[in-house]
């Protein structure tokens, strides 16, 4: 048996603002893609975890001058993080091709795949 599959973060990129202006109905359309989305993911062996964040709720940490400084969150960010899927895959190229089917692409949103290290979580 060959070494696990490594894990790959997908990192949803979007303007949360680009949502205030769906119906209800049109919201209930985006979310059953997702759903199918997660589906096929899971279907394929893939999916190992996801979750939405809320981008007005989050603050950055970093270093000015040698002190910690706490900034945000920032409404008027072009684009801020909406969420992220753990999955597995065989190589940097099959979890592209995974991101590239992320309905968050058809609504003007982007994906950043990095690879986890070790493998994801898991202690081996």
């Amino acid at each position: 048996m060959g070494p696990p599959m490594p894990d790959y973060l997908l990192i949803l990129r979007d303007h949360e603002e680009r949502w205030d202006k769906f119906s209800p109905q049109e919201l209930e359309a985006v979310i059953e893609k997702f759903m199918a989305w997660n589906r096929s993911l899971e279907a394929a062996g893939q999916f190992v975890g996801a979750g939405k964040l809320i981008s007005d709720r989050g603050v950055t940490a970093r270093s000015r001058g040698g002190k910690a400084v706490i900034d945000g969150p920032y409404a008027e960010a072009k684009e801020a993080v909406a969420g992220y899927y753990q999955i597995r895959a065989e190589t940097l190229d099959e979890a592209s091709e995974a991101a590239l089917a992320c309905p968050i692409l058809t609504y003007g949103g982007s994906v950043e795949v990095r690879v986890m290290a070790s493998g994801g979580t898991k202690a081996e």
